[in-house]
C-alpha cells in the first residue's frame, strides 16, 4: 500500500508525485492517459490576463496574483497563497534544469513570445529553446517552416509579427530528407533534428535566406528529449540565436516537460502508470479506503493512506456533463460547483472575453485542498484535489493553466501527514 496514490498524470499529479517521492513518501500515479502536456505550449503560464476580459496582458504575474487574490478569495492561488506559488515555480525550474532543460523567467515579469499564429503570448517561465523569440526585442527574424509540414505557417506568422513592428522574413524549406517521407509530423521532425546530418541539411538550406535576420524561429521541434543540444547545434551552424514557436498538437515542447517530471519521479522511487481508468471509490466514514479500476473480469482495488485527485476539469475529463445539465465528478462523485442551469453554462458570443461560466466549474476545497461538503466541512480527511479540477479559476482565459496545476500539485505534496 502506498503512502500517496495520485489519480491523474497531468502537471498537477506529476508535480505532486515528484515532490512527495522526493520527501521520502511511497508514491504511485495511476491515470487513464497522459494529461494535457501534448496540447500545451511547453511554457508555464502563471497569469497572463486579469481581469480575464482585459485586452492588455499582465506585465508582472506577481502583481497580478496579488490583485486576483484580493478580488477572488476562492481562486486556487488564494487558497495556497503567493508564497507557495513562488516556491512551486522555483522547485519546478530546479527539476527541469537538473534534466538539462532550463526554464527562464520569474514572477516579476512575463515573457512576450510569438504564438503559433504570430501574435504576442504572455508566459511566466519559458524553456531556453524559446526565449530568443521575446518580442520585447525588435531584432529582425526569419521564421522557418518545412514543406510537407502543414500545421505551421511561417508566412502567416511573419505577416502578423510585422504588425508589431518586427522585421520578419519567412521561408518553407524543401529538404531532400523530407521528400523521402510521405508524412511530416512534429514528432518525426523532432527526431530528425537530433541528427547532426539533418541539422547540417537545414543550416545549408537556410544559408541563402538569412538576410538581415538577427534570430531564427522554428516550430517547436528542436529535439524530442528535454535538452538544449539541438538548439545549440543549430546556433553554431547558423551563427545566430534560434528559438522555437509552439505548434499544434502533439506539442513536442509540452511532452519534454512531462518527460522531465516522470524521470524525476522515477529517480526518487515513485511509480507512474498510464492506461488505468479509475471508476469508483470506497470510503469508511471520513476516509477513502480504496479506488477501483476496471479489468476485463473484475474491479481492481488500489489502496493508499492518502489520495490526490488530479484528473482535470471539464476539459481534462475529470468532470463530466450531459444534455440534462448534470455536472459530475467522475471518481468520487464529489459535489461540483457549477452554474445551476445549463442555460447559464455559456455566453451567447463564443469568443466572449469573459470566458464561459461552465469552465470555472470544479471542486470547491479548503486551504488544505480538501473537498468540501455543503456545510463547508471536509468530506474526507485523506483526500485532496489539485490542478484544473479545482473550481473558481478560468485557467484558459487567465492563462494560468500550468501555474495552477504546478502550484496546487506542489502544495498538496507539502500538506501530506
Amino acid at each position: 500500500m502506498s503512502d500517496l496514490l495520485i489519480i491523474g498524470a497531468g502537471f498537477a499529479g506529476l508535480t505532486a508525485a515528484w515532490q512527495a517521492a522526493k520527501q521520502g513518501h511511497s508514491v504511485q500515479v495511476i491515470a487513464k492517459g497522459w494529461g494535457a502536456a501534448q496540447w500545451l505550449s511547453g511554457c508555464v503560464d502563471v497569469l497572463g490576463y486579469y481581469p480575464i476580459d482585459s485586452a492588455e496582458h499582465i506585465a508582472s504575474p506577481a502583481e497580478g496574483i496579488g490583485t486576483l487574490i484580493a478580488e477572488s478569495p476562492q481562486h486556487p492561488y488564494a487558497l495556497i497563497g503567493p508564497g507557495m506559488v513562488a516556491d512551486a515555480l522555483a522547485a519546478f525550474q530546479e527539476i527541469v534544469a537538473n534534466e538539462g532543460y532550463p526554464m527562464s523567467g520569474s514572477l516579476e515579469r512575463n515573457w512576450l513570445l510569438p504564438s503559433g499564429v504570430g501574435v504576442p503570448r504572455p508566459t511566466c517561465l519559458a524553456p531556453s529553446t524559446m526565449t530568443a523569440g521575446d518580442l520585447s526585442s525588435d531584432d529582425a527574424m526569419l521564421i522557418v517552416g518545412f514543406k510537407g509540414y502543414a500545421d505551421f505557417h511561417p508566412g502567416m506568422i511573419a505577416d502578423n509579427l510585422a504588425q508589431y513592428g518586427i522585421e520578419t522574413a519567412h521561408v518553407a524549406l524543401d529538404l531532400p530528407t523530407l521528400k523521402e517521407r510521405h508524412i511530416t509530423t512534429p514528432a518525426m521532425l523532432a527526431l530528425l533534428m537530433e541528427q547532426a546530418s539533418f541539422q547540417e541539411e537545414v543550416a545549408g538550406a537556410l544559408s541563402k535566406h538569412l538576410g538581415k535576420a538577427a534570430r531564427v524561429g522554428f516550430p517547436a521541434i528542436l529535439g524530442q528529449k528535454p535538452n538544449l543540444q539541438v538548439k545549440e547545434g543549430l546556433e553554431n551552424r547558423l551563427q545566430r540565436p534560434v528559438f522555437e514557436i509552439p505548434t499544434l498538437t502533439p506539442s513536442v515542447a509540452g511532452l519534454r516537460l512531462q518527460t522531465a517530471l516522470i524521470n524525476a519521479i522515477r529517480k526518487s522511487g515513485g511509480r507512474v502508470t498510464s492506461g488505468i481508468e479509475v471508476l469508483d471509490a470506497a470510503s469508511d466514514n471520513s476516509r477513502i479506503t480504496a479506488v477501483y479500476s476496471a479489468s476485463p473480469t473484475r474491479k481492481v482495488p488500489h489502496m493508499a493512506d492518502q489520495f490526490l485527485l488530479a484528473t482535470g476539469g471539464i476539459l481534462g475529463g475529470g468532470i463530466d456533463t450531459n444534455h440534462l445539465g448534470e455536472v459530475r465528478e467522475v471518481v468520487f462523485d464529489l459535489p461540483v460547483t457549477a452554474p445551476e442551469s445549463h442555460v447559464d453554462w455559456f455566453h451567447l458570443d463564443f469568443l466572449d472575453r469573459r470566458g464561459h461560466p461552465i469552465y470555472r466549474s470544479g471542486i470547491t476545497v479548503n486551504e488544505q485542498l480538501q473537498p468540501l461538503a455543503g456545510d463547508a466541512s471536509p468530506l474526507f480527511d485523506n483526500l485532496r484535489c489539485a490542478g484544473t479540477t479545482l473550481a473558481h479559476a478560468e485557467v484558459i482565459r487567465e492563462r494560468s493553466f500550468e501555474g495552477v496545476a504546478i502550484a496546487t500539485g506542489y502544495a498538496a505534496a507539502q500538506m501530506l501527514d
